[in-house]
């Protein structure tokens, strides 16, 4: 894992594979649809400004596989109720950063706490207009296997996903979103262990993927 780690940290400081939302491969219809509310953002920002948010992407070996830790959102939640996503939240006043933001969420979500110097860099920030939220992905590692203690407010279960299986083309999907007049796109996901995983979270997973993808080659 320690080449991975330092692989990431100098790949993190260049341009990354989803700075131009054009390079992430999306549905056309979805790729229109993001760049409408990007623009349409531009003004609603002045209006009310997007909430800033940042979630813990938590690299840990175990024996010989990378894992990642992710989170079955309650069904009653207020975000993203029954989804699948990375530990985060809204950056509050006390946060110096989003790093904070992110190690702070994590902590009190699922009980587990990354050390800001074992934080790596952050990917590309998404734009999630249901909520008017801005989320930047931070990466960071764990020492060892971490232990869970979730918030049961806001987590129903504590994930251990493989990195292969995420990595895995087999694995991909496609979510299907109808919209009120009958039209649909197709939103990426994965479907492994047990559980789908789509939307924001899923195109995180994606840039993530070809990080790792140009760290195997």
């Amino acid at each position: 894992m320690q080449e991975l780690i330092q692989f990431l940290s100098q790949r993190l400081t260049e341009e990354l594979p989803h700075s131009d939302i054009h390079k992430e491969g999306l549905d056309p219809k979805v790729l229109d649809l993001l760049l409408e509310e990007a623009e349409n953002a531009k003004t609603q920002f002045q209006k009310t400004p997007p909430r800033v948010c940042a979630v813990m992407i938590a690299i840990y070996q175990y024996e010989d596989q990378l894992y990642l830790p992710m989170m079955l959102r309650p069904t009653n939640s207020r975000a993203h109720p029954g989804q699948i996503s990375f530990p985060g939240g809204k950056r509050e006043e006390q946060d110096q950063d989003l790093i904070e933001t992110a190690i702070r969420e994590m902590e009190e979500e699922v009980g587990v706490r990354v050390l800001r110097e074992n934080v790596i860099g952050d990917l590309t920030p998404i734009y999630i207009p249901p909520s008017n939220s801005l989320v930047t992905p931070i990466i960071g590692f764990l020492d060892e296997k971490p232990t869970y203690t979730p918030a049961p407010e806001e987590v129903d279960r504590v994930l251990d996903i493989k990195m292969v299986d995420l990595a895995n083309p087999v694995n991909k999907r496609a979510k299907k979103v109808i919209l009120t007049n009958g039209e649909y796109f197709e939103m990426p996901a994965f479907a492994v262990s047990d559980v789908f995983i789509w939307g924001g979270t899923a195109r995180m997973i994606m840039e993530l993927n070809k990080l790792i993808k140009e760290f195997t080659v």
